[in-house]
């Protein structure tokens, strides 16, 4: 017994007649008649009662064409599944998304993009340091990863693609109250005597000394009075006037309680946005997603 015999006994059971069958099927009708009676020769029961014009389905017809219409309802499904895990519109794609990143809107906007154009892929967040997800991509914890470009080297080449999809900007982050908060821009040199909160290195290194290097060569060694080990935590303190930050954001900038972003004019420092992936992996699904959340012209090796 083959989906060939189910199927040509579903479409008989349907219609209760050989002829209309055969019509429906696009087959010969002694053959059909032949098939059917071999299934019922497998089976050892006649699914058909024959009578002067048509067939009728017997008892043990009946229980068979509920049973057979399961069946091909289910090989359906799970072709129909396979061709759109091959297409990539089925799967799930693990993500790694960092909090220091996670704030840039165009972030959301296109994971959510992604989610309504397939919904049948599943994205599966995984808060991890940017550093932890370039490790993840090459133990294979992760398919795809969103990190800056300082945390990105020549030695990741060999193994990690790497799209842009957006650009964050530094700014400075101060309370509403402090000095510098009605201010249109500042410079380094007016933050020399500030309390500055930083980031630490162990989470972050490659933004840390690419930050660290711009504040240097603008003649502006920050006075850091405490390292955060989360973006958040950094804002947190920031709202309580603790100290000012340097945050990296992107438009359409973000409203944060009791802080102003004021730009330092120079400190022109800037971090693209990179989705990464294993320059390995062949999954349709993670292609559309690169697809999506990057222009092609942005696609080039790490």
């Amino acid at each position: 017994m083959d989906l060939r015999h189910l199927r040509y006994f579903r479409a008989i059971g349907r219609e209760e007649h050989f002829g209309r069958a055969a019509l429906q099927l696009r087959v010969a009708q002694p053959a059909l008649t032949r098939q059917i009676k071999d299934l019922e020769s497998e089976l050892g029961v006649e699914l058909f009662e024959r009578l002067p014009r048509g067939v009728r389905l017997s008892a043990a017809g009946q229980v068979f064409l509920q049973d057979a219409e399961d069946i091909l309802a289910q090989v359906d499904r799970a072709v129909d599944r396979a061709r759109r895990l091959a297409s990539g519109h089925l799967g799930t794609i693990r993500v790694g998304l960092s909090e220091i990143i996670s704030g840039h809107g165009f972030i959301s906007y296109g994971l959510l993009k992604f989610r309504e154009g397939e919904p049948g892929v599943v994205l599966d967040l995984k808060s991890m340091s940017s550093m932890q997800q370039i490790m993840a991509l090459k133990d294979g914890t992760i398919d795809a990863g969103i990190v800056y470009d300082a945390h990105i080297d020549d030695r990741d080449a060999p193994l990690i693609d790497r799209a842009r999809i957006g650009v964050g900007l530094t700014m400075l982050a101060v309370h509403e109250g402090h000095r510098l908060a009605g201010r249109e821009a500042v410079t380094m040199a007016d933050l020399a005597d500030e309390a500055v909160l930083w980031p630490t290195r162990r989470t972050a290194p490659g933004y840390y000394d690419r930050l660290m290097a711009a504040c240097n060569a603008a003649g502006g060694a920050p006075r850091i009075v405490q390292e955060c080990t989360t973006n958040s935590i950094l804002l947190s303190l920031v709202a309580v006037g603790m100290g000012i930050g340097f945050v990296t954001v992107s438009p359409p900038l973000a409203s944060f309680h009791n802080i102003r972003l004021v730009p330092i004019v120079d400190l022109d420092l800037r971090f693209d946005v990179l989705l990464v992936w294993r320059r390995s992996d062949r999954s349709a699904a993670l292609h559309r997603f690169v697809e999506m959340m990057a222009p092609a012209g942005d696609r080039h090796p790490a």
